[in-house]
This record gives structure tokens, C-alpha cells and sequence, in this order.
């Protein structure tokens, strides 16, 4: 049995047709056929059920199957390692969520500039799950989350950022002239909010609005804060973000305190790795990360629990 095989075996289990199969590992179907049954004969166990019409999985394929996804996944990441190791020009690869451009991300690659001149940074942006997949797989080394994604207990963590929010209302607004507003006050206003729920977990912004026991009006719901802050820049409604939001500087935007922001209630991201998966280069951006994050200056703190 090798590796060869069980992608072919994989390939089979998931089209359950031996034509699609071939087409998607770009060879003919006879050579195909031959290779799972020479599987097979390998195993002594028969992991397919085949008609002139369907094919279907035994019982002891299903079960089959689960472990060669795993073991072609770590034969995948041990290549990638080897490859990693094997470089000359070293980089360091980082997924992220749009979040982290507010602030803590152009801070971290300005530093690194400073302390590793020589190393390049490649830069991916995409939502936490997603980051998730490509960092247990090896194709990143650090990536930004948020607290709280599924599937990271074999990753180490580190928060990076830690604030409370704001709110967000059209500058031509009268009550964009104060300084502050109650989360009671929003209530009555336009309201535009990110999707209800992320994961099965109300958002953190709509989270605010349990401690008064009232819910916003809500007229539109965006996925993204960027777009979020150019509908309030149009003055179709008010928001609430992230203080470090902020920094963007939008057109037609004005940012006011919330007097009665929820002490326990904040926003958080986390840089992630995997130990499994962590050269000199990555050790070093760690090293420079963690010194970032415990200068003070707009440094977020440590949640409890993390590296």
C-alpha cells in the first residue's frame, strides 16, 4: 500500500464513480480500477461495492476512508515542512482577517521590517475558518483569528488585541455632535449591523444590546465593517465597531463613546500558529510580537489562558 493508491482510493470515496474519479486525477479509468483493487489486495478487505451502475463504500471503507484523508494530510504537510526547510530566501506567511488592517497588523510589519529585514512577509487575507485549514496544513505560519473558532485545539495562541467598541454615526447627524451616546439612545436610531450570528454565536456588537434588554432597529446587515462604515458614511444608519476601527479616518463617519459600554464586553484577536509547523524565522516574528504586545503604547493586553 502507498500513497498513490490511497489518493486514488480517496478519489473514488468521494465521486463515488470511477469516470469523475479519473477525470479529477487527470488519468484514464482502467489504470484507476487496477489500483484500488491491487488496494484491496493489499488490505485483504474489500473497501468498495461495485455495480455496472453505482459504486458505494463498505463498511469498512467508510471507516477506511477517515484515516487516509488523515494520513494524506500529515504525508502533505511533511512534504511542505521538507520544502519550508529547504528554502534559501526565508519568509514567513501570514493569514488574516480585514480586521487586523485597522491596527495591529501594520504595526506587527512595521516592526518586522525593523527586526528582520531580510526576511519577507507573504500577507493572505481570509476569514477565520478558512485560516484554520491552512495553518493545520502547513500552507501558513501565523494566522489572525478570533477567539473562539472551531477546530484550533492543536494551535498555539497569543492575543495581540484587546478593546472595547464605539459607536459609529453619520457626521451630519445631531447627535454627532456630543462626544458619547447610550446604547439606549442607538436603540432609536437607523441601525446597521454585521450578520446576527457567526458560528451560532451572536455577534459581539449585538451582544451589547442584551445588558439593556433592548434590540436596535435594525434596516441593513453588512459581513464586512468596511462596508458597514461607507453605508453610515452615506447616512443610511448608525453602527457599532471596534475602537480600533477608528483609525480609518471614513469619510462622513463620526466615532462617540458609549456611556454605558458593558465592562465584561470586548473585542479580541488572536495571532495562532502551529508548533508543529514553526522554523526560525517564525520564532523570531513570535519573539517580536510578543515584546510589541507588552510595550503598552495602544498594546493590547493578554487574555488569561494565553501563550
Amino acid at each position: 500500500m502507498d500513497l498513490r493508491h490511497m489518493r486514488h482510493f480517496v478519489a473514488v470515496a468521494e465521486e463515488l464513480n470511477f469516470r469523475r474519479a479519473a477525470d479529477r486525477l487527470r488519468m484514464t479509468q482502467p489504470p484507476l480500477s487496477q489500483s484500488i483493487r491491487r488496494l484491496e489486495t493489499d488490505l485483504g478487505l474489500k473497501l468498495l461495492n461495485r455495480t455496472k451502475r453505482s459504486v458505494e463504500l463498505t463498511e469498512v471503507g467508510r471507516a477506511f476512508l477517515v484515516q487516509a484523508r488523515r494520513t494524506l494530510l500529515q504525508a502533505d504537510f511533511a512534504r511542505k515542512a521538507a520544502l519550508r526547510a529547504g528554502e534559501e530566501a526565508s519568509e514567513i506567511r501570514i493569514s488574516f482577517m480585514n480586521a487586523a488592517l485597522y491596527d495591529i497588523l501594520p504595526r506587527l510589519v512595521a516592526r518586522h521590517r525593523e527586526r528582520q529585514p531580510n526576511v519577507s512577509l507573504k500577507l493572505f487575507e481570509m476569514p477565520s475558518p478558512g485560516q484554520v485549514e491552512g495553518l493545520l496544513s502547513g500552507d501558513y505560519d501565523f494566522g489572525i483569528i478570533l477567539p473562539g473558532t472551531p477546530h484550533t485545539e492543536h494551535l498555539d495562541r497569543l492575543v495581540i488585541e484587546s478593546t472595547g467598541f464605539l459607536a459609529a454615526v453619520p457626521d451630519e447627524w445631531p447627535i454627532a455632535q456630543r462626544d458619547s451616546v447610550t446604547l439606549a439612545e442607538l436603540c432609536k436610531q437607523p441601525f446597521i449591523r454585521p450578520p446576527e450570528r457567526v458560528d451560532g454565536r451572536l455577534t459581539q456588537p449585538l451582544a451589547l444590546f442584551e445588558v439593556i434588554g433592548m434590540a436596535p432597529d435594525i434596516v441593513q446587515e453588512v459581513n464586512q465593517i468596511n462596508t458597514m462604515l461607507s453605508l453610515i458614511g452615506a447616512g443610511l444608519g448608525c453602527g457599532i465597531v471596534t475602537a480600533s476601527a477608528s483609525h480609518m479616518h471614513v469619510r462622513g463617519v463620526k466615532f462617540l463613546t458609549i456611556t454605558d459600554h458593558p465592562p465584561d464586553r470586548y473585542w479580541q484577536l488572536q495571532l495562532v500558529w502551529n508548533p508543529d509547523n514553526f522554523g526560525t524565522a517564525a520564532q523570531a516574528f513570535l519573539r517580536m510580537t510578543k515584546d510589541l504586545v507588552s510595550q503598552g503604547a495602544r498594546a493590547p493586553a493578554t487574555a488569561k489562558g494565553a501563550r
